[in-house]
């Protein structure tokens, strides 16, 4: 291996551990942001979902440097904005209404490459950034639906837990990683299983203190629907680290300091669907 080689690798590694103190803060005030709210009401919870996808979607577009980012923005709010009405107009649909969401944003995502003009470069590469950004923006609406169904009281602390889980297993997986990313699954990727084994241990921990006395669930399949997630965070959190160690740079400032909160915005948005149904098949 060439000494330019190494030399880049070495930058690689050296940007990726000064992110996660980002990745944490970022996991801190969207998770707990997230769980708060599903504690309040059901509209504070709309709020936040409302808002943590506007952050997504500005940290998706800018710290990816994707191509055809005022498109994927405008995309972004109107997929947005029909999964936050659909779910709160048509609850009892469950996630079915969000289907639609989906389905008619997919014609809009080739009009969006059809309409780029002459800046029509690296389509593949926009295509596949705004799919993925759409089926975030789409995910974090299982939020609502969670709240929804489990009621008025159990909804909230069901729908908190679950946030609360994903947040602090993203927390103290960054946390492990900084003191010590072993053994590393990737050598130029500083996320280790260390990482991956406290954000189980602290996600069931989380589950078991906030559920434990919901009668639908008891301490077991409360401790179970913690840890479960936590993993899955764990999981995607270092999903999100590779994400971020093979896509460019962006080219401003801004945009490279938005980047690392991906590590922590992608997880809890496709962790929630996840959720929704692991607490629906686990409940009593």
């Amino acid at each position: 291996m060439s000494a330019v080689t190494v030399d880049a690798a070495d930058e690689v590694v050296e940007e990726t551990e000064l992110s996660l103190p980002t990745t944490l803060l970022a996991a801190l005030v969207v998770g707990g942001g997230l769980a708060a709210a599903g504690r309040v009401s059901a509209t504070a919870l709309l709020i936040a979902v409302a808002v943590a996808q506007a952050v997504f979607a500005i940290t998706w577009v800018f710290g990816t440097a994707m191509p055809g980012r005022r498109g994927a923005l405008i995309i972004a709010v109107l997929a947005s904005g029909a999964a936050d009405v659909s779910t709160s107009v048509w609850p009892q649909g469950r996630l079915g209404t969000l289907l639609a969401v989906l389905g008619l944003a997919v014609p809009a995502m080739f009009v969006h490459q059809l309409l780029r003009g002459t800046a029509r470069v690296q389509v593949v590469s926009s295509l596949a950034a705004v799919a993925m950004l759409v089926l975030c923006e789409v995910s974090l609406t299982a939020l609502l639906q969670l709240r929804h169904e489990f009621g008025t009281g159990p909804g909230g602390k069901v729908a908190s837990t679950v946030t609360a889980a994903v947040a602090g297993a993203l927390v103290i997986g960054c946390l492990v990683d900084l003191l010590l990313p072993a053994p590393r699954f990737d050598a130029a990727v500083p996320r280790g299983l260390l990482g991956l084994i406290a954000a189980t241990g602290l996600g069931g921990s989380v589950g078991y203190l906030m559920l434990k006395g919901e009668a639908q669930f008891g301490a077991g399949r409360a401790m179970f629907t913690g840890g479960a997630l936590g993993a899955l965070a764990g999981l995607l959190a270092v999903a999100a680290a590779f994400v971020l160690h093979t896509t460019p740079q962006p080219p401003t400032t801004i945009g490279r300091g938005l980047r690392p909160a991906i590590g922590a915005l992608l997880p809890i948005a496709v962790i929630a669907p996840a959720a929704f149904l692991l607490c629906l098949a686990i409940r009593v």
